[in-house]
């Protein structure tokens, strides 16, 4: 019995030598995976931790970082999607945004959300041409700018849709849903007092004493009534030093179609390649097509409220009447090209009968709304804009 408890002693402790020593290398391999882990530590970077409230600038960066990467996000969606997919209505969507956080609040802009601050972001295809070879690619080019628009770039959405359209590359149906998308636009770049600092028309002056808007309007080739609209001033002697201005760098040109009954507003040129679409107009035209085609040039003598002398005899109509025919405003016109050549008796005008836009009902001169007319009046400059009239 004592034989057989010291041999087990011996098995014990030969066990425990065992065991030790596979401990032993365990603990040796356990150290180097660790010391390997270490290593590998040792090339990440890892950020400061923040503390337990952030800065306004970091919060600000985290911020614009992610809505960099959800513009991002959504420009590769937009690249992916069918031509099933389009969004035919892009009058419906609501356009948020990022305008020049310098706005004054005298100028009426609109300012960024708390804690939302401007993200200037230029598309990493905003410099590329569309080449489109057919209409089959609009589509997907109209949803990579509306995903831009939807993410606030509303400058390259618009550069993006603009240059297929005065190029002519694009069929009758998809230019008119181009033009509805960039009027939404410029809408905003163009016609809101908000600024755009990466639109290229876009000025911001700094008022100093003795400016006078006339003269400031002048310097931008625009009439000083588009500078008080852009700028909430009607009065122009309410002018004040150090007030920095929206201003657009013009002149404005326009081209009528009149077989559509149309009137396209244009910067840079009245239509094609570098010019850039803003809007469009319906229009009455003359009768027996006697509104001649070619080019005009808006001459001095635009009139706000304006005395009719009738060619057919009715005599003198005083602006107030009700039966003046030429509206509120009166933008005369000289031909200097093609068929108008030499015609001076022309001009854009108002009217009393609504009903006859889209209509050849005038002597030869270009109706709108009077609503539109007035718009028009602001946007046009003596001797500098151009109307180009085609069939």
């Amino acid at each position: 019995m004592s034989r057989r408890s010291f041999g087990g002693g011996k098995a014990s402790r030969g066990a425990f030598v065992v065991l030790t020593a596979i401990g032993a290398i365990a603990l040796v391999l356990y150290s180097m995976r660790g010391e390997g882990d270490r290593k590998l530590d040792d090339n990440v970077v890892l950020p400061d931790k923040p503390g337990p409230v952030a800065s306004d600038l970091t919060r600000a960066a985290q911020a614009a970082d992610a809505r960099a990467a959800n513009a991002q996000a959504a420009d590769a969606q937009a690249q992916r999607s069918t031509p099933s997919q389009r969004d035919t209505n892009p009058q419906a969507r609501t356009v948020t945004a990022n305008t020049d956080p310098s706005n004054t609040p005298d100028l009426g802009a609109i300012a960024n959300p708390p804690g939302q601050p401007s993200v200037s972001r230029s598309s990493p295809r905003s410099n590329e041409p569309s080449n489109l070879s057919s209409t089959d690619a609009f589509p997907a080019l109209l949803q990579r700018a509306e995903a831009l628009r939807d993410a606030g770039d509303l400058v390259t959405a618009r550069t993006l849709v603009n240059e297929p359209l005065v190029n002519q590359k694009l069929s009758p149906d998809d230019a008119d849903i181009a033009k509805s998308f960039l009027s939404e636009l410029n809408a905003l770049i163009i016609l809101s007092p908000q600024r755009f600092n990466a639109d290229p028309f876009t000025r911001a002056y700094k008022v100093e004493p003795g400016n006078r808007m006339m003269n400031i309007a002048r310097q931008f080739d625009i009439p000083w009534e588009l500078l008080g609209r852009l700028n909430g001033i009607s009065d122009p002697s309410r002018l004040r030093a150090g007030v920095t201005l929206k201003a657009i760098q013009g002149p404005f040109h326009a081209v009528v179609s009149k077989r559509r009954f149309t009137l396209d507003l244009y910067l840079g040129a009245p239509g094609g390649p570098g010019s850039v679409y803003v809007k469009t107009f319906g229009v009455g035209l003359g009768s027996d097509s006697s509104t001649p085609t070619g080019t005009w040039l808006v001459s001095k003598g635009k009139l706000k409220n304006p005395v009719y002398y009738s060619p057919r005899g009715e005599g003198v109509i005083d602006a107030d009447d009700p039966k003046n025919p030429l509206g509120e405003r009166w933008i005369p016109l000289e031909g200097i090209e093609g068929n108008a050549v030499g015609q001076q008796s022309y001009g854009i005008h108002g009217t009393i009968e609504p009903d006859s836009i889209g209509k050849n009902m005038s002597l030869g001169c270009i109706r709108l709304l009077n609503h539109d007319v007035e718009l028009l009046y602001d946007l046009l400059t003596e001797s500098k804009s151009k109307i180009v009239v085609t069939e």
